[in-house]
C-alpha cells in the first residue's frame, strides 16, 4: 500500500509539472516563415503588411535572415514616401510595419509577449516621432474628421525609438479616453538610452480595459522594469471600433516595424527576432526571461 501511494504521488506530481509546463507554453510564436515568401498573390497567413505599402516594394522593405534556424531575424526598412498617410490634424507619415493577424490582445484579458529588436545605424531624425511597436483601437473612418467629430485615434500602447545624437531613446506611451477628443498620451517608460546595433529585449504584460482603473500594463526593457505600472483606461470608450455585435474590440493587433513622421532623404532599418505571445503567465518559460544573444 505504501509503495502504491508513493507511485500515485509521483504520477500526480509529474502530471502537475507537465500541466504547468503546458500552461507556460507560448500560445503563438511570431514565425516569419510565410512572411519571407509573401507577395500580392500569396499573402502571409500570420502577418498583415502595411496596407498602403506597394506590394512591389515588399521584398526590398521586408528581408529575412534565416541563416540561424534557431533564431530567424526580420529586417524592416522604411524609405521616404513608403505607405504615405496624413490624417486630419496630424503630421504626414510613412511606415513599413507587420501586424499579427490573430486576435491576441483583447479587452479585460491579460496577454504576455516578448520580442527583441535592434536599431541599425544610422538612426537619424532627431526629435522625430518614430514608433517601432503599437497596439490600437481605431475609430471608424466615418466618425473621424472631416466626416465625423473625432480626431484620428492614437495607439492605446506604443513604443518609440526616438533618434538622438548618440543613438535613440526608448519611450513607452499609453492612451485611454472616455471622449475621442479628450486625453493625451502618457509616458510610462523612459526616455532610456538605446545603443545602435545592439539587441534589446522587451517583455510586456498588457490587459487593456475601457473601465478606469481596471487596465494592467507592465513593460520591461533588458530586464529593467518601467517606473509606472499603469492601471488607467486604455482605448476609446465612446467611438472606438466595435465588432458586429456592438462590443468594443482592438482591431490593430500588435504591430512591429517603423511608423514615423515623414523624413525626406532618410532611410531607417530595424531588426526583430523572438516574437512570442502567451495567454497565461509565462514566468516559468525560459523564452520569457532569457537574455538576448547577439546574432551574427
Amino acid at each position: 500500500m505504501l509503495q502504491l501511494a508513493f507511485v500515485l504521488l509521483c504520477l500526480a506530481a509529474s502530471n502537475g509539472s507537465e500541466a504547468l509546463a503546458q500552461d507556460a507554453m507560448p500560445t503563438l510564436s511570431g514565425s516569419f516563415a510565410d512572411l519571407c515568401a509573401a507577395d500580392s498573390e500569396h499573402p502571409s497567413k500570420l502577418w498583415k503588411i502595411s496596407s498602403r505599402l506597394d506590394p512591389a516594394l515588399w521584398r526590398s522593405r521586408i528581408v529575412c535572415d534565416l541563416s540561424s534556424p534557431a533564431r530567424p531575424i526580420l529586417r524592416l526598412t522604411v524609405h521616404p514616401g513608403d505607405a504615405p498617410d496624413q490624417s486630419v490634424g496630424d503630421a504626414p507619415t510613412e511606415r513599413v510595419e507587420i501586424q499579427i493577424r490573430k486576435q491576441v490582445v483583447k479587452f479585460d484579458r491579460p496577454t504576455w509577449y516578448h520580442f527583441a529588436f535592434r536599431l541599425e545605424a544610422p538612426w537619424r531624425g532627431i526629435g522625430n516621432r518614430t514608433v517601432i511597436h503599437q497596439v490600437k483601437q481605431n475609430i471608424p473612418t466615418e466618425e473621424t474628421k472631416p466626416l465625423g467629430m473625432c480626431q484620428a485615434a492614437n495607439p492605446l500602447f506604443k513604443i518609440e525609438a526616438i533618434p538622438t545624437e548618440t543613438g535613440a531613446n526608448f519611450v513607452a506611451k499609453v492612451r485611454g479616453s472616455a471622449d475621442c477628443n479628450a486625453g493625451q498620451s502618457r509616458i510610462v517608460c523612459g526616455p532610456w538610452h538605446l545603443n545602435l546595433g545592439q539587441w534589446n529585449d522587451v517583455n510586456v504584460m498588457l490587459k487593456p480595459s475601457l473601465t478606469e482603473g481596471e487596465s494592467a500594463l507592465q513593460v520591461h526593457l533588458n530586464g529593467r522594469d518601467c517606473d509606472i505600472s499603469y492601471t488607467g483606461r486604455l482605448g476609446f470608450l465612446d467611438h472606438g471600433m466595435r465588432d458586429q455585435d456592438g462590443h468594443p474590440f482592438i482591431d490593430t493587433q500588435p504591430r512591429f516595424g517603423i511608423y514615423r513622421d515623414t523624413l525626406p532623404d532618410v532611410t531607417q532599418s530595424i531588426d526583430f527576432a523572438d516574437i512570442q505571445f502567451w495567454s497565461t503567465d509565462p514566468s516559468s518559460d525560459p523564452a520569457w526571461s532569457k537574455s538576448t544573444v547577439s546574432a551574427k
